[in-house]
């Protein structure tokens, strides 16, 4: 496993996935050196729906309702999983050696839970409307990423930059986020900013040798005692800086609060699991 604890960047590709969020995902294994899964995610709940005798699709020119053809039903969706192996292929030339293509039958949220393990990016495309959020399979797709025990890279319909600061938003002084952070600002050779969102008005916790062997440029940001309850004061620090990705720990801060900095800011949010405390214990003992 690399110095940064990732392996691998999990691509879900259906029904398609737009070219911004399959560039992200290709730059950022390959700015971290990292393996590529394409997922297609063939939902077997369509297959039982087809199957059932009451089940009604409304065919448009005329065709009115009409029963679910559950053959024709099974092409489309092999000729959908081929078509997505071809631009997974073709979007990932530059890295063909470290990249993958998977078909797995199941709901998205079994499908999810048993392709994602430790050491894994799950990227989730942000809804481009509020009622696509709350479709069960987004739903679904997103409450299993979180669950898992991966990361999640929450990607907005829209990426405002793709230079500029790295931040990473420490919830503590030895905030986990932050040497991630580190890592992805020294691979991408851009400034680490670390917005300090806690009560500890000290130095902060020294930041590892990379730091200095890699030339990267840090700056601190503290917002002060009330910076980790305080959204409001977090969202103004992050007005004032042109972030290209942020970086935050799960735990500290929820789903809501990441997926509202991702939509606000127009920028990927990296959430990492929390570091667990027998780990944290060894990086203290290190320093």
């Amino acid at each position: 496993m690399a110095a940064h604890g990732f392996k691998r960047i999990v691509l879900r590709l259906q029904p398609r996935v737009p070219d911004r969020t399959a560039r992200l995902a290709v730059e950022l294994a390959e700015l971290l050196d990292l393996d590529l899964l394409g997922l297609f995610l063939d939902d077997t709940s369509l297959r039982d729906l087809a199957s059932l005798p009451f089940a009604r699709e409304l065919r448009t020119l005329g065709g009115g309702w009409q029963p679910l053809d559950i053959e024709r039903l099974s092409r489309e969706l092999d000729t959908a999983a081929r078509s997505a192996e071809r631009l997974f292929a073709e979007m990932a030339q530059r890295i063909p050696a470290r990249c993958r293509f998977e078909v797995v039958r199941g709901s998205p949220r079994t499908a999810i839970e048993a392709t994602s393990r430790v050491g894994d990016i799950v990227v989730i495309l942000e809804p481009g409307s509020p009622s696509e959020r709350f479709t069960d399979q987004f739903s679904w797709l997103s409450d299993a990423a979180f669950r898992s025990a991966a990361a999640v890279l929450l990607v907005p319909p829209r990426i405002a930059r793709t230079i500029g600061p790295i931040v990473a938003v420490a919830a503590a002084p030895d905030d986990p986020c932050i040497d991630t952070a580190l890592v992805i600002a020294a691979a991408a050779k851009e400034e680490l900013v670390v917005i300090e969102a806690h009560a500890d008005a000290g130095p902060g916790a020294p930041l590892p040798a990379m730091a200095t062997e890699r030339g990267v440029r840090v700056r601190r940001v503290s917002l002060g005692p009330a910076g980790a309850a305080n959204t409001a004061l977090l969202a103004g620090a992050l007005e004032r800086i042109p972030v290209r990705l942020i970086v935050l720990t799960q735990g500290a801060f929820d789903r809501a609060v990441a997926t509202a900095i991702a939509s606000a800011q127009q920028v990927p949010v990296l959430v990492l699991e929390p570091r667990p405390p027998d780990a944290a214990s060894e990086r203290a003992a290190s320093l």
